[in-house]
């Protein structure tokens, strides 16, 4: 054999046992792998454990001299044996199911010994620290309300808890179909009927007592910094407008809990006396003792100054009135003269003249006319398509008129005077009258003198079955009256109502929410719960 084929062989024989540790390594690490794996992922602990000790001792064997070649290649052959039973199909997880079912038993019969009773457990609201809980009602003017006696101080944490209860459920009365147990039946009989699923029978208003429940003030985010002069909902969204003297117009979303701010707008030129929406909502004006006043687009928050009503020098437009959905302003200037302007344009449109001096003016639902009125007493009717007027009526009874309001049907007219007496007329028998002549005397059916004080503004809900009538002069004078009976509702306002000295009041589309505007910068927001809707 030549030198060269003799050093391969050694190199071949010398590399053998180094082939042979890297395998018993691999199969070392393989073998390290599946234990642990068997017995972290729940092998049997004793198969499990064993195995990986008696390894251990393996290698620990392998390393003392004494150990023989013969005794290798036994150990070698075990190992490729235990590859062969660990690479073959063991699972990567098992259930533990082998537990002994006796130990389960007992583990979960002393945890349910342990663990209390559904029935034995309290209710999550419950707190057994309100029982031994004092709360003063006097401190907070919010909890007066919750007085039973009007010297009651404290009570205790459970009454007073019983109480909020009450009075939540009061102003949020549980609805008909909420109520009702025979859940089965009721679906039944709308199976039964093709009628439409909602009522539109229209339950009449009680006159002896109003149900009506304060709630958060509309304005509760953003409190005006001077009386609030104008409240007014927007004729389709729940939104309420507040203006005031500190020259700030405020958006706020009407829903009598939270009643987030919007959007406010500073005017650093303008008090701001009178504000409204035009254009079914989408617009709204604003106006002072100024020569001028502002347009606010609401959908495109843009902001238009309009220099005074053109070709007619007026130093105040203080007095304005709008109509909702019409297509014309109203502000009253001197010598009993009322000036129309476009509401799309601003610009002039016409001049409707009065014999004597204007005192106020409202425009009818539908925006086709005007009524007036005037220190003479008299009345004017204005149709708005022909600019000119239709009819004219006389009330002895009334002392110097200071504002009139119409009810959106047409069906009722009111007018206050400085004696702080409101006549209302029934209108349907003031058009019978005016068929016959342009001009006649006219008698109310009913005389409300339950304020002291100067009438300054009237308000009728949609329906036409309140009418709010307040004074500024005095505080708290703010009446509801129920029609058709003209009686002022006796139960509200409270000796702890705390209206302060009212400047405006409105209703919301279908009555559900009352403003009050006062000379604290608060729109109080009061709820009506015969109305269900907005």
């Amino acid at each position: 054999m030549d030198a060269s084929g003799q050093t391969k062989r050694q190199l071949r024989v010398a590399g053998e046992p180094s082939a042979k540790r890297t395998k018993d390594s691999v199969q070392t690490k393989t073998r390290t792998e599946t234990d642990l794996e068997l017995l972290v992922f729940g092998a049997d602990e004793e198969d499990a454990s064993g195995r990986l000790f008696s390894k251990l001792g393996r290698e620990q064997g392998s390393e003392s001299p004494a150990s023989s070649d013969n005794e290798n290649d036994e150990d070698d052959e075990d190992d490729d044996s235990d590859d062969n039973e660990d690479s073959g199909e063991a699972p990567l997880f098992f259930v533990d199911t082998e537990r002994d079912q006796q130990q389960v038993e007992s583990e979960s019969e002393a945890e349910s010994e342990d663990a209390p009773s559904e029935a034995d457990e309290p209710a999550a609201w419950e707190d057994d620290d309100m029982q031994d809980a004092t709360v003063a009602l006097k401190s907070k003017a919010r909890l007066r309300k919750l007085r039973t006696e009007e010297d009651e101080d404290s009570v205790s944490g459970d009454v007073y808890e019983e109480r909020l209860r009450r009075q939540f459920e009061k102003i949020n009365p549980v609805p008909k179909w909420a109520a009702s147990d025979d859940s089965d039946r009721v679906g039944s009989d709308l199976l039964q009927t093709s009628a439409p699923l909602v009522s539109r029978t229209h339950v009449q208003l009680p006159s002896s007592s109003i149900d009506i429940a304060r709630v958060r003030n509309a304005n509760q985010a953003a409190v005006s910094q001077s009386a609030v002069q104008s409240v007014q909902f927007h004729p389709s969204a729940s939104v309420l407008l507040t203006a005031g003297l500190d020259k700030t117009l405020r958006l706020f979303e009407v829903d009598g809990k939270e009643n987030q701010k919007i959007q406010s707008i500073y005017f650093k030129d303008l008090p701001i006396t009178s504000a409204q929406f035009i254009r079914g909502g989408h617009e709204i004006v604003a106006s002072g003792r100024r020569g001028w006043y502002y347009a606010v687009d609401v959908e495109h928050a843009s902001v238009t100054r309009i220099n005074g009503v053109p070709g007619r020098p007026l130093k105040s437009l203080e007095f304005m009135r709008t109509s909702t959905d019409g297509d014309r302003m109203a502000f009253m200037g001197n010598a009993g003269q009322i000036h129309l302007v476009s509401t799309r344009t601003k610009q002039f449109v016409h001049t409707l003249p009065m014999n004597g001096v204007v005192r106020d003016v409202e425009f009818t639902n539908d925006g086709n006319y005007l009524w007036s009125t005037g220190l003479d007493n008299h009345v004017y009717q204005w149709d708005l398509r022909q600019n000119q007027c239709v009819s004219r009526w006389h009330d002895p009874t009334v002392f110097r008129p200071t504002c009139l309001a119409i009810s959106q049907d047409a069906t009722y007219y009111a007018s206050g005077d400085h004696a702080g007496v409101v006549n209302i007329y029934d209108a349907r028998a003031m058009r019978e009258e005016a068929q016959d002549s342009t001009f006649f005397n006219v008698r109310p059916f009913k005389a409300v003198s339950n304020l002291t004080t100067a009438v300054h503004g009237l308000r009728f809900n949609h329906s036409a079955e309140i009418l709010a009538v307040y004074s500024r002069k005095k505080k708290d004078q703010l009446k509801l009256v129920h029609l058709p009976s003209a009686t002022v509702f006796s139960n509200w306002p409270g000796s702890n109502s705390h209206l302060g000295h009212v400047q405006c009041v409105d209703f919301s589309p279908k009555s559900g929410f009352m403003a009050v505007g006062n000379d604290a910068g608060k729109a109080l927001l009061y709820r009506l719960q015969h109305y269900p809707t907005y």
